[in-house]
């Protein structure tokens, strides 16, 4: 446990540290990179949940992350409610829409319930559209406000939004992380993930575990949107397209599936990767993404997270050997 400490400490330094550096470093364009990053990563991380942690692939998770944008945005425009009743409201919607999306799909696995996600993704993209009295329809909503209580000054307004979202963001994280890994659900979630059937024998409540996962994915995806929202200012049917789902699966495959925290990780290097070489044109800016992406699939398939599992199997594998030929030896 003692060998373990110091890197726990480096790795909370760093990482204090790089949530430090937009404040540090407080220009316009980084502070903006910066709370988009932290919005996608929320996001990429709800979507770990369902589909790495618990095995039921989804490809429309871009229809939560609208729902709860459009909830915000509705909320704060129509009825004048505050950004926090806002983003709580987004999530709690989003959750239900979750519960009752994963009931249908309790059967379901494999490539039948992504059929069935991705149709759901297109579904809510086809009702914002056309809802022109509600959403705006393809023009979409704007005019209904940021944040609550920010200051006037352009910058420092934005300084006082990265701390907001990486706030809520970074809560939005420990809440997955402390239930994926301290409470019964984390198990139970990947063993629904590695043989459902052979789950359910167990004595595992396969149905239970697969609403809760859908319900949290689904709320935090719904969190992320009214993130987005607030942010941006503009809530649009293409937030929910499947060009949406699509990116937050390219950013959790990166981070490495099945962690959480990774995830979270990849979406922020890989949305601040695509964001700093904008300056080398949209063509060579994809290219030079898509470059990055064929390495870590070729070279690191399990992403940044894999990364540190190679290592920590790569060093049990060894203590094995070492206990082993320590074993001979006494038995000789």
């Amino acid at each position: 446990m003692s060998a373990l400490r110091p890197r726990t400490i480096a790795i909370t330094v760093l990482a204090l540290a790089g949530l430090a550096l937009p404040l540090v470093w407080s220009h316009p364009f980084v502070l903006h990179v910066a709370i988009q990053a932290l919005i996608w990563a929320l996001f990429a991380a709800s979507w770990d949940v369902l589909s790495g942690y618990t095995g039921q692939v989804s490809f429309g998770h871009g229809g939560f992350f609208a729902i709860g944008a459009y909830t915000a945005a509705c909320l704060t425009k129509l009825v004048g409610a505050s950004s926090w009743i806002g983003m709580v409201a987004a999530l709690l919607l989003c959750a239900l829409v979750g519960l009752g999306v994963g009931f249908p799909a309790l059967r379901l696995r494999g490539h039948y319930l992504a059929l069935v996600t991705l149709g759901f993704g297109e579904i809510v993209t086809l009702v914002v559209t056309n809802w022109q009295s509600l959403t705006g329809g393809a023009f979409g909503m704007h005019d209904y406000g940021t944040f609550s209580g920010l200051p006037t000054d352009p910058l420092a307004q934005k300084q006082a939004a990265y701390l907001v979202v990486a706030a809520v963001s970074l809560t939005g994280l420990a809440i997955l992380l402390y239930v994926t890994r301290r409470t019964n659900a984390g198990p139970a979630f990947r063993a629904i993930r590695e043989d459902q059937i052979l789950a359910a024998s167990l004595g595992i409540d396969t149905t239970h575990y697969k609403l809760l996962a859908f319900s949290l994915s689904a709320g935090f995806a719904g969190l992320a949107g009214a993130l987005y929202a607030y942010y941006i200012q503009l809530v649009s049917p293409t937030v929910g397209s499947s060009a949406s789902s699509a990116l937050v699966i390219g950013m959790a495959v990166f981070g490495g599936v099945g962690t959480i925290w990774g995830p979270f990780l990849g979406a922020i290097l890989l949305f601040s990767i695509t964001e700093g070489l904008r300056f080398i044109g949209v063509v060579y800016n994809l290219i030079a993404v898509g470059a990055v992406m064929v390495v870590f699939v070729i070279f690191v398939p399990r992403g940044l997270a894999g990364i540190r599992l190679y290592r920590r199997g790569r060093q049990q594998r060894g203590d094995k050997l070492k206990a082993d030929q320590e074993a001979a030896d006494a038995a000789s």
